[in-house]
């Protein structure tokens, strides 16, 4: 299939909002800016060194279905917000399709989100949602479409409807997410015919050196995936409720586990240098040296999508 040139994707893009506008009403939009999609690459990166390492590809599988699900407040939405954020920062275009109103533009804007540059809109049902995304989808122009279903959509119409939106996924450069919540997660059988399916287990709070609250931890796994076996995640994420994941806890817990940082009288010794003596002088000096960071993460990356240094932890569906 030929590639179509920027124009021509900007093309259809304002075409498609003009469809959206028509069916829906200009309520359902805000403001949209230019079109970046980047083809021909397998994952598109979730923002989560943890979340890429687990999928096995590094990322959110363009040209499929995923599922991101949990219980209430469960950070379900914060993480998809740094989804929307990366594919940005990786020049892509992103659309989210904002079915339980959950989407805080200060907040968004404070965990990296363009919200000027993302396609924002607003379904008042199912049936409204899954038009959008089809519509989305058929463009073959953006990186992600989200879709966060509103608690009570009837489930049997939310995976028919995901159904017919795989064919149309075949061969774009589309990743489509799900994002659901589960009252009772033990008795949710899932999508049927996602090629990745993601839990959220929380894990308790987090609390900072004075006492202070600062957010939550939850455990990723993968249910289900089409690349690599399903796994526990061996680290557990921290959510702050202000600056969303804490990435450079997950860089350093993950480094830890899979050896590129190690523990020694001294403190935390990683990229042939010692890190710091406490697990806090660590997380400030990586956030404090970029270089030093680069380094540990292309080692995490190189170990953690290696079959061999990871580990197999079977989990059930």
């Amino acid at each position: 299939m030929r590639s179509r040139s920027p124009e021509e994707r900007q093309a259809l893009l304002e075409d498609l909002r003009r469809q959206l506008a028509a069916r829906f009403g200009e309520h359902v939009l805000l403001r949209w800016e230019t079109a970046r999609p980047q083809r021909g690459v397998r994952a598109l990166p979730t923002g989560s060194l943890v979340l890429d390492v687990l999928t096995g590809i590094g990322g959110l599988p363009r040209g499929r279905l995923s599922e991101l699900a949990g219980p209430p407040y469960s950070g379900k939405r914060t993480l998809a917000a740094h989804m929307v954020a990366q594919a940005q920062c990786e020049r892509g275009w992103a659309a989210y399709l904002d079915g339980a109103a959950s989407l805080d533009p200060d907040r968004w804007r404070g965990l990296g989100v363009d919200v000027g540059d993302l396609l924002w809109a607003l379904p008042r049902s199912l049936a409204e949602a899954l038009e959008m995304a089809q519509l989305l989808v058929r463009t073959r122009a953006l990186d992600l479409v989200v879709l966060d279903v509103r608690p009570g959509w009837p489930e049997r119409l939310l995976a028919r409807g995901v159904r017919r939106l795989r064919p149309l996924l075949r061969r774009a450069p589309t990743a489509l997410l799900v994002v659901r919540d589960l009252l009772l997660p033990e008795q949710d059988p899932g999508l049927g015919g996602a090629a990745l399916r993601l839990r959220l287990v929380p894990e308790g709070e987090f609390w900072l050196g004075d006492g202070v609250r600062a957010g939550l931890r939850v455990r990723p796994r993968v249910l289900r995936s089409a690349f690599t076996p399903p796994v526990d995640s061996p680290v557990a994420l921290e959510l702050d409720e202000r600056a969303g994941l804490r990435r450079a806890a997950e860089l350093l817990d993950l480094a830890c586990w899979l050896g590129v940082v190690t523990r020694h009288p001294l403190g935390f010794l990683g990229a042939e240098t010692v890190l710091g003596r406490s697990r806090s002088a660590a997380l400030a000096r990586l956030e404090a040296e970029p270089a030093l960071w680069a380094r540990v993460e292309e080692e995490v990356r190189a170990r953690g999508l290696s079959p061999v240094d990871w580990p197999v932890t079977s989990v059930g569906r």
